[in-house]
């Protein structure tokens, strides 16, 4: 992602539409391998999205900070790095199937 002058709004409103459905895709996720899948695999999966989801609450909160500081421009690169990361845990919790293939995989089970 490439950030330019002034899209702090742009990057906020991404993050904030990324952090639901990677949200709801990991927990469906844990859900499926808690129920299905061997102890291992599922302590794995569920070690991989805790770690990612800590580190986009990291970088959010360091953009938070770099606002607050009046540091428009790192917290602009501290928001980009949170939606990569939160882009990357939608994409783990979906087995690296792009969006609409995860969606159909679902519905067809």
């Amino acid at each position: 992602m490439t950030v330019k002058s002034g899209s702090v709004g742009q990057i906020v409103f991404a993050a904030e539409g990324l952090a639901g459905a990677a949200c709801s895709a990991a927990l469906n996720k844990v859900r499926s391998l808690a129920s299905a899948a061997p102890s291992g695999r599922a302590f794995a999966a569920i070690a991989t999205l805790s770690d990612l989801s800590q580190s986009a609450e990291t970088h959010l909160t360091a953009g938070n900070d770099a606002l607050g500081r009046g540091d428009a421009a790192s917290a602009q690169s501290e928001w980009s790095q949170a939606v990569n990361v939160m882009n990357q845990m939608a994409q783990e919790a979906r087995n690296g199937q792009p969006a609409r293939a995860a969606e159909a995989k679902a519905l067809a089970r």
